[in-house]
């Protein structure tokens, strides 16, 4: 599903114009994407916690040589679900 399909989507169960929906999920993006690099933890209940996760530099290995290639350190986001969503998804 794409945005606009979401978008579509929270205006027909909100009772909001389509504009607005766009707005409001643009907003909740926004906000997310700033509080991840700040370093901020999120969690939204029935979907799961977003938090930004550190990574220590280490060796990788190139697949198609077998080099060894050092990999610098770095941070991800990780996404967490929490076990209601984990349960809907499996029924």
């Amino acid at each position: 599903m794409k945005k606009p399909d979401i978008v579509k989507l929270v205006s027909e169960k909100s009772g909001l114009t389509q504009n607005d929906a766009n707005l409001a999920v643009k907003a909740l993006v926004k906000v997310i994407q700033d509080g991840l690099r700040k370093g901020e933890f999120f969690s939204l209940s029935g979907l799961g916690s977003f938090r930004v996760k550190s990574r220590k530099a280490r060796v990788g290995r190139n697949p198609k040589t077998g080099n060894m290639v050092p990999v610098p350190p770095g941070r991800k986001v990780s996404f967490k679900p929490t076990s209601k969503l984990k349960k809907l998804i499996q029924s």
